[in-house]
């Protein structure tokens, strides 16, 4: 306060306006002025502070989403990489062996164990068990439709004498087969407690039924009792049967030949010969595919014909991994993989038989 007094007393503004000098007044005049603009940006600033709040959030304006049609991204991506143009080389005859192989390293495990595993090497079922091989649910649907060919071929002593007695064998050693895989199997499936005496019964009525004898017929009345008891869930397991199969002595090179014949040319080559019929028999052909796979590894069993033969052996691999081929190229919806996978196993099984039959 007393600083302004100074100021005024020096500017002379207490003193009469006639006693002033003329730079006092100018003086004056433009201290007041510059108060009144000082003031006057304190109230705009005060404004433009208070428009700001009441203002409502600002609008951000985005581009719009391009659009793009068929035409635009046309030779982005590949249409179909097994058209035979963008992979070069044959395709492998199971991709889950590269990748389990692939995991087994990033594990800290042995790739080639686990390859192993994925492609059925190695013991009866393969390191990787019967079910990287067949399905539970192929198993049980082989075993129902067996059922159904038993009681046509079991019916009459005369009709069993003629051909029935064939069709016998051949029927019971694929149940004995089933059985046995059961009984081994590494994951859920049905009828696995009573496996090993079902096993045990069918492949003995099997090796039995090589003729039509009232005997024989006798016998396989029997076993057409048991397999609807076994359906039924009321055969009684033996304590004397072991889990694990002697395949030697359960399957026969044979009736398991006449199978993959059967199989072969009115099923899989049909099935496959176009894309109409791929699409209308994909459940089929995975089924058969699957069965093909474990037919072509029971025939490398030890005890079986031939199966310390080094090049037989790797006739039956041949087929066995040309069905896998099929089983993948059915999973990927591929019809020209399953018809080149089924080529491969035609051609395995005449490279075979100019072999050795």
């Amino acid at each position: 306060m007393k600083r302004f007094r100074r100021v005024v007393q020096w500017l002379g503004l207490d003193s009469p306006a006639k006693q002033r000098p003329t730079w006092v007044c100018g003086a004056a005049l433009s201290v007041t002025l510059a108060c009144a603009g000082t003031m006057d940006l304190g109230v705009g600033l005060w404004e433009s502070e208070a428009n700001a709040q009441t203002k409502g959030p600002k609008v951000v304006r985005r581009a719009a989403a391009p659009k793009f049609t068929a035409s635009d991204i046309k030779g982005v991506y590949f249409e179909d990489i097994f058209d035979g143009k963008v992979l070069a080389g044959e395709r492998p005859a199971n991709f889950g062996a590269a990748v389990a192989a692939s995991a087994g390293k990033a594990a800290g495990g042995g790739g080639a164990a686990a390859a192993a595993g994925a492609s059925g090497g190695g013991g009866a079922g393969g390191a990787g068990g019967w079910s990287k091989l067949i399905s539970a649910a192929t198993i049980e649907d082989e075993v129902k439709s067996l059922k159904q060919m038993v009681d046509k071929s079991v019916t009459t002593p005369t009709d069993f004498a003629g051909k029935g007695y064939k069709e016998a064998r051949r029927n019971f050693m694929m149940l004995g087969m089933l059985f046995g895989i059961i009984g081994e199997y590494d994951g859920e499936v049905r009828w696995k407690p009573l496996a090993p005496t079902a096993r045990d019964l069918f492949a003995r009525t099997s090796s039995n039924a090589k003729v039509g004898t009232q005997q024989v017929y006798n016998e396989a009345k029997l076993r057409k009792t048991d397999l609807e008891d076994l359906l039924n869930g009321s055969l009684a397991a033996s304590n004397t049967a072991e889990a694990k199969a002697a395949w030697g002595t359960v399957c026969d090179r044979s009736p398991l030949m006449q199978r993959l014949e059967m199989g072969l040319e009115p099923r899989l080559q049909q099935w496959t010969a176009n894309k109409a019929e791929f699409t209308a028999k994909k459940a089929e052909i995975l089924k058969e595919a699957e069965l093909f796979v474990v037919m072509g590894h029971v025939l490398m069993q030890e005890g079986l014909d031939d199966a310390d033969d080094a090049e037989y052996k790797g006739f039956c691999d041949m087929l066995k991994k040309a069905a896998l081929e099929v089983v993948d190229a059915v999973k990927l919806g591929n019809d020209e993989g399953a018809r080149q996978g089924v080529g491969k196993i035609s051609k395995s099984c005449a490279d075979c038989h100019d072999k050795y039959r």
